[in-house]
């Protein structure tokens, strides 16, 4: 069986806090488009692929900023040495660890939209997080992010770094139409509707093996 998950993290317990330096960048994020990765780093995620995309549009003069949230994992030594070290590093590259709820809230309320660039996921809490805070989506083309995002995500699905810069190039177009997908519209479930969701499967469970 399956369930949905919930996204309302005001209701989930949230941690609280925000670093010193917290308010600058996210000054930055409302003059300058801010690109936002959610997860820990591991191969699987896609960071790599979203770094090269962005070195590939600054060297191209484009005025954007990335900024990525979660711990290092496992497998990613030469992409953590990559992040630490890069000359944009605290300019238009933040990597961001430890961050508490709130602001990871108010990062999702700044950022123009959420990267998810998962080659294989198991449900994609991030976008649905990004929903309701009205934080748009691009999201890889694989079935469980088409499963959670439907038509309210812009979709892309090349392997290097430049296809993806012109995913993201194409998506800041439709922005500046005012044509790209809007998350608001995503369906969202809050976490008690999640567990009652899981609470419901648990019985019928129970009822089919009695």
């Amino acid at each position: 069986h399956w369930f949905h998950l919930g996204a309302d993290v005001e209701q989930s317990m949230p941690t609280r806090g925000m670093p010193g330096n917290a308010d600058q960048l996210l000054q930055q994020l409302k003059h300058t488009p801010g690109f936002l990765m959610v997860g820990t780093l591991e191969p699987r995620k896609g960071h790599a692929q979203v770094l090269d995309a962005f070195e590939h549009l600054w060297q191209r003069g484009h005025a954007l900023q990335l900024v990525i949230v979660g711990k290092q994992g496992w497998m990613v030594d030469e992409l953590a040495q990559r992040l630490a070290d890069h000359p944009e590093k605290g300019i238009r590259l933040h990597w961001l660890t430890g961050v508490s709820d709130e602001h990871l809230t108010r990062l999702y309320q700044s950022s123009a939209a959420l990267i998810a660039a998962s080659y294989a996921e198991g449900y994609g809490l991030p976008l649905i997080e990004a929903a309701r805070h009205g934080c748009s989506v691009l999201a890889r083309d694989i079935p469980v992010f088409r499963e959670v995002a439907e038509d309210h995500a812009h979709y892309f699905s090349g392997q290097t770094g430049a296809e993806l810069a012109q995913a993201i190039l194409a998506w800041l177009e439709l922005k500046a139409q005012g044509r790209e997908p809007r998350s608001c519209n995503m369906h969202t479930l809050t976490w008690r509707q999640s567990a009652n969701s899981l609470l419901k499967l648990v019985r019928m469970d129970k009822l089919n093996h009695h």
